[in-house]
């Protein structure tokens, strides 16, 4: 949701399917950014290669932006995941034919949240019912 969301902001349309090892999700540089993502998740024996090959592609700014970002999804996922945090009723409802699409409801994590039961969109509310008046 997020990759989607950010990328529209910036008048630019990902492909979500690069997340998951389909293709280079249409962004700049996004085989160098999934290869080292991949790598640096996993920690595989290939993690220096790709952060050669990312840091050439987006140079060293870019470079740290991209473990920044690593490390603050693996660490939001993992968290989630392993405290049993479903998603909620509007990213259930928002999300399902591309969590589909791509496989994501086979993720351990998935397992956190009642996929069988049909979602429900959330009703609009005004600020006001968000803070309890």
């Amino acid at each position: 949701m997020l990759l989607r969301v950010s990328s529209k902001a910036i008048g630019e349309e990902a492909e979500l399917g690069g997340t998951v090892g389909m293709g280079d999700a249409a962004v700049p540089h996004g085989a160098a950014l999934i290869a080292y993502a991949e790598a640096a998740t996993r920690g595989s024996d290939d993690l220096a290669q790709a952060r050669e090959a990312l840091q050439a592609a987006v140079g060293d700014d870019g470079l740290v932006r991209a473990a920044a970002t690593v490390g603050i999804f693996n660490g939001l996922v993992r968290v989630a995941d392993s405290i049993g945090i479903p998603l909620d009723e509007g990213t259930r409802a928002a999300s399902g034919g591309f969590r589909e699409r791509l496989g994501l409801n086979e993720f351990s994590g998935a397992s956190n949240t009642d996929l069988m039961s049909p979602a429900e969109p959330p009703k609009e509310r005004g600020v006001p019912e968000l803070f309890g008046d």
